[in-house]
């Protein structure tokens, strides 16, 4: 896969996930502001989000094999590992430490999606223009 196809594809899931945290944020809130139904779909999303993320760190490792910036790779499989710890001390109700990495996890995520949207783009290749054919001078009878 080429650099700039890997890049698109890291900004496409940073994008995702990005939007996918804010989200999170609101059920969680919801919830500690009294709305208990929150809770289920803020499990559901963490588990969505946890997928995203390691589809992010896959991105990653193709923007650096095709050679692109070599700190986006282990910046995100940091972010994998500390959203399944977090996916872990949800479940395990310990919501002081769940709500401490929860904020340290947006904010995490924010600039790894500010380094992946700005990392800059390598040209698109343009296919070889087409040469038309001179006009023959031949007379034909």
């Amino acid at each position: 896969m080429s650099l700039r196809k890997s890049l698109i594809s890291l900004r496409v899931l940073a994008l995702l996930q990005s939007v996918l945290m804010l989200a999170q944020t609101a059920l969680a809130g919801g919830f500690l502001g009294g709305h208990f139904d929150m809770l289920r779909m803020h499990g559901l999303l963490g588990r969505g989000i946890v997928v995203v993320a390691l589809l992010m760190a896959v991105a990653a490792f193709l923007v650096r094999r095709s050679g692109g910036p070599k700190t986006v790779f282990p910046a995100s499989l940091v972010v994998l590992l500390a959203l399944i710890g977090q996916m872990m001390l949800g479940l395990n109700r310990s919501v002081a430490s769940h709500v401490l990495l929860g904020v340290i996890l947006v904010s995490a995520v924010a600039v790894l999606s500010q380094r992946a949207m700005t990392t800059p783009l390598p040209a698109a290749r343009t296919a070889a223009p087409v040469r038309e054919k001179a006009p023959s001078t031949e007379l034909v009878p």
